[in-house]
C-alpha cells in the first residue's frame, strides 16, 4: 500500500468536462497523465555534542524518576493527538526518549537518509522527504536549531524546531512523550534505537498540521516547501529525455531535493512489480554516469523510505549488471546487497517506473539546467479571495475580471538579457493556504492558477472584462497547469515592460487566503493593483 496523495485518485481530478471552453486555444485542465557528486558524509558535525551528544545520566536501577518536565497542552499525550476521525486500535502509552532506551539520544552521529524507519502511519511523502534532508546539515541545523542532551541539568522535556510556514519560519514547540506500543515507537522512528529525531521531528510536523492523521497520504512537494522554504517544481519521468539525465544530476550535485512517486501497480502480479511499492513515494539519493562494457550507464540510485522492499530489475543489489563493474567504481557508489531499501536502477527504467519527479531548490534554476540560481529579486504577496468580492473564477469565467491584480515590471538588464537570448527570467509560485488537518473535516484543496498578460501603453483605472477577452494569456515554459495542489508555479521569458498578473481559482466563490512569490535574476517589482483583499489573511491555518 502507497502511502502519498495519488494524482491517478478520481478525487483529486479536476473536473474540466464540466466546463464549457470558449474555441479559442488555451491550456488544458490537468489529467493524471500529464501531471507528473558524492552524499554529505555521515559524520558530520553533531549539533548534540557540546551537550555530551545527549547521553546524559543514565536512569536508576530501580528505572524510575519524577516527571516533572513539560507537558504540551496544546497537543496532548493522548489519542486525539493520533486520529481525529479513525479510531486507535492499539494501546498507546506515551513514553519520554528516556523511558524507552536507556541511552537515549537526539542525533547518535550525525543524521543520515539510511536512518528513516517508517511506522504505522501513511506518511511516505514526509518521510522520503525528510531522508534527503538529513543529508543536508545546513538544512537540518535549520529545523532543529538546539542543542538537546535527555535528562541533563538544562533539559526540561520540551522540544522546538522550525518549519517554514505559508511564508514564514515558525517555531513548533512539543513535550518529548511519543506514542508507543508494547516500548516500541508507533510512528517514524531511527534505525539506530537510542537516536530519537525523527521522531520528535514527526511529532512537531504532526503538531503543526493538527494531528498525526493528518500527515496521512500527502505530495512530497509540500514537506519540501516546508522544510526547506525553496520552490518545488514538478516533472513527469515518461516525457523526459536521454538528454534530462544530466539535468537531473547537475540538480542533484548543487545540493537540490528530489523526489519520485512510483506508478500505480495495484493491478499487477506481485512478479511484475518487480520489488515497486505501487503509488509510494521515494527520494533520489545518488546520480551518476558510469563505464559500463563498451559504453556508459545513466544510473539513478532511490531510496524507500520504508528502508527495505527494493527494485528487483536491471541494477539490483546483486543484479547481473554489477559483474561487468570495476570494483573500484562499485565502492565510490557505495554498493551494498543490504535490504535497505535503497538501490540503484538504470534511467529508463526510472523513467518507467516513476510517474512523477520533484526537484526543490532554495532559488530557482531559472535556465533550467538543474543548478539553482541565485534570484537576485525576489517578492511576497498575501492575499486573499473573498466570495462576492474578488473570487471571480478562471479565465472563462464571466467575472474573472473581478480577480485580484497585480502589475509586475520587469526592468531591461543587458547583462541577463544576454545570458537568456534577449529576455529576462521570471518564476511565479501561487500557495494556497491550506492546513493539512482541513482535509479531516471534509475541506478539500481549490484548483488554483494564475494568468499574465503584457500591458502596452500606461494602466489607469480598473481593468475591464473587455481587456481579458481581448488579450490572450502568456504561457510559462514548463506548461504548468491549473490543479488541485496547494502551490503551482510556472516559469517565464519575458520582454522589458509591464505585466499583470491574476492569481485564480478555478471556480467562482471559492474562499481561501494565498500567498504569491516571485523569483528574478534581473530587476523587477510587483504591487497589488486592484480588487486585493489582504483581511482575515491568517483565518485558515489558525
Amino acid at each position: 500500500m502507497g502511502c502519498s496523495a495519488s494524482i491517478g485518485d478520481s478525487s483529486k481530478r479536476v473536473q474540466s468536462l464540466a466546463l464549457q471552453r470558449i474555441p479559442r486555444e488555451r491550456r488544458a485542465w490537468p489529467t493524471p497523465d500529464r501531471v507528473a557528486s558524492k552524499v554529505t558524509p555521515r559524520n558530520w558535525t553533531n549539533i548534540t555534542q557540546q551537550l555530551g551528544a545527549g547521553g546524559g545520566s543514565k536512569p536508576s536501577s530501580s528505572g524510575r524518576h519524577v516527571d516533572n518536565y513539560f507537558k504540551d497542552d496544546s497537543f496532548p499525550a493522548d489519542d486525539s493527538s493520533i486520529f481525529r476521525k479513525k479510531k486507535v486500535t492499539k494501546a498507546v502509552t506515551w513514553k519520554r526518549p528516556q523511558d524507552i532506551h536507556p541511552d537515549a539520544t537526539l542525533i547518535a552521529d550525525g543524521t543520515s537518509r539510511h536512518d528513516m524507519k517508517q511506522g504505522d502511519l501513511n506518511n511516505c511523502w514526509f518521510l522520503s522527504t525528510l531522508s534527503a534532508i538529513a543529508e543536508k546539515p545546513q538544512l537540518i541545523s535549520k529545523i532543529i536549531p538546539d542543542d538537546y542532551a535527555f535528562r541533563s541539568s538544562t533539559y526540561t522535556g520540551r522540544f522546538r524546531c522550525r518549519f517554514w510556514h505559508f511564508g514564514d519560519w515558525v517555531d513548533v514547540h512539543i513535550d518529548d512523550r511519543l506514542p508507543t506500543v508494547n516500548n516500541s515507537l508507533l510512528f517514524a522512528r531511527s534505525s539506530a534505537p537510542e537516536e530519537f529525531w525523527i521522531s520528535l521531528l514527526e511529532k512537531a510536523y504532526a503538531k503543526l498540521n493538527g494531528s498525526y492523521e493528518a500527515l496521512e497520504y500527502g505530495f512530497e512537494a509540500d514537506a519540501f516547501t516546508d522544510m526547506t522554504g525553496g520552490l518545488a517544481e514538478w516533472y513527469n519521468p515518461a516525457e523526459l529525455k536521454d538528454h534530462d539525465f544530466y539535468l537531473i544530476r547537475a540538480a542533484f550535485q548543487s545540493g537540490a531535493v528530489i523526489g519520485c512517486l512510483s506508478v500505480d501497480k495495484e493491478g499487477q502480479a506481485e512478479r511484475d512489480r518487480r520489488g515497486m511499492v505501487s503509488n509510494h513515494s521515494y527520494v533520489i539519493t545518488g546520480v551518476e554516469e558510469i563505464p559500463y562494457l563498451d559504453a556508459t550507464a545513466k544510473l539513478i540510485r532511490v531510496r524507500n523510505p520504508w528502508g527495505d522492499t527494493e527494485w528487483q530489475g536491471a541494477w539490483s543489489d546483486g543484479s547481473d549488471q554489477w559483474v561487468h563493474v570495476q570494483n573500484d567504481v562499485k565502492q565510490l557508489l557505495e554498493l551494498t546487497t543490504q535490504d535497505d531499501g535503497e538501490f540503484w536502477m538504470c534511467f529508463k527504467d526510472f523513467r518507467k517506473e516513476y510517474c512523477n519527479m520533484i526537484i526543490c531548490n532554495i532559488s530557482p534554476d531559472f535556465d533550467h539546467d538543474g543548478i539553482s540560481d541565485k534570484a537576485e529579486y525576489q517578492r511576497s504577496m498575501k492575499g486573499r479571495w473573498k466570495a462576492g468580492y474578488n473570487a471571480g473564477g478562471w479565465l472563462e469565467c464571466p467575472t474573472f475580471h473581478v480577480n485580484p491584480q497585480y502589475i509586475v515590471n520587469i526592468y531591461p538588464d543587458t547583462t541577463v538579457q544576454r545570458r537568456f537570448n534577449g529576455r529576462l527570467p521570471l518564476v511565479v509560485s501561487l500557495l494556497q493556504v491550506y492546513k493539512r488537518q482541513q482535509k479531516l473535516d471534509g475541506i478539500g484543496l481549490f484548483a488554483i492558477g494564475f494568468e499574465i498578460f503584457q500591458r502596452y501603453g500606461s494602466l489607469s483605472g480598473r481593468i475591464s472584462q473587455t481587456f481579458f477577452d481581448q488579450t490572450d494569456p502568456l504561457m510559462p515554459e514548463n506548461e504548468e497547469t491549473y490543479a488541485e495542489y496547494r502551490e503551482t508555479s510556472g516559469r517565464f521569458f519575458l520582454d522589458p515592460g509591464e505585466y499583470i498578473l491574476v492569481p485564480t481559482t478555478q471556480q467562482p466563490n471559492q474562499e481561501r487566503s494565498y500567498l504569491l512569490r516571485l523569483f528574478s535574476v534581473g530587476a523587477m517589482d510587483c504591487r497589488a493593483y486592484d480588487n486585493i483583499y489582504e483581511n482575515d489573511w491568517g483565518i485558515d491555518i489558525i
